[in-house]
């Protein structure tokens, strides 16, 4: 089952009420059970102890969504959750710029120290099996489930430029 953006927003903000904007770990699990996920406790504490929270012990709805996708019982379908969000202008592709973008994110990089153009290039080679320029979702997915070894294979190949 894929779940628009809506529908997790509308599972956060029933627990939430309408003048909260973060909520507990109970509130949390609770909305994830809405969304027709199971986590246990422990995956939900696992969470909160992993990430870098206010000392309220509430997350907002971007660490809801974060915390919706850990524990997604099917990876790719966390990814292709996340292609969505990373592809900005809605045309149902990953280009360079939006990539480039995503990159300098995870390598936490805004100076574009260690990801430049030619990095970016590199990537977006890597992972277009079709040779159009731009990555579909199936691309993308395929991709990152080949580099977590989750496909089966093993393939840890980085990009050098």
């Amino acid at each position: 089952m894929v779940q628009q953006n809506s529908d997790i927003q509308s599972a956060f903000e029933r627990q939430a009420g309408p003048d909260r904007k973060r909520l507990s770990q109970v509130e949390a699990r609770t909305a994830l059970y809405s969304l027709g996920l199971n986590p246990t406790s422990i995956d939900v504490a696992k969470f909160w102890a992993d990430q870098d929270l206010q000392d309220d012990g509430e997350i907002d709805m971007l660490q809801f969504e974060r915390l919706r996708c850990s524990v997604d019982e099917d990876p790719a379908q966390a990814l292709r959750w996340a292609f969505n969000k990373f592809d900005t202008n809605g045309d149902g592709t990953i280009d360079k710029h939006e990539l480039l973008r995503i990159l300098r994110t995870v390598y936490d990089d805004a100076d574009g120290e260690l990801v430049d153009e030619d990095f970016t290039s590199a990537c977006l080679t890597m992972a277009d099996s079709n040779g159009d320029g731009v990555l579909q979702i199936e691309e993308f997915v395929d991709m990152l489930m080949a580099r977590s070894g989750k496909d089966g294979s093993s393939n840890n190949s980085t990009p050098t430029t």
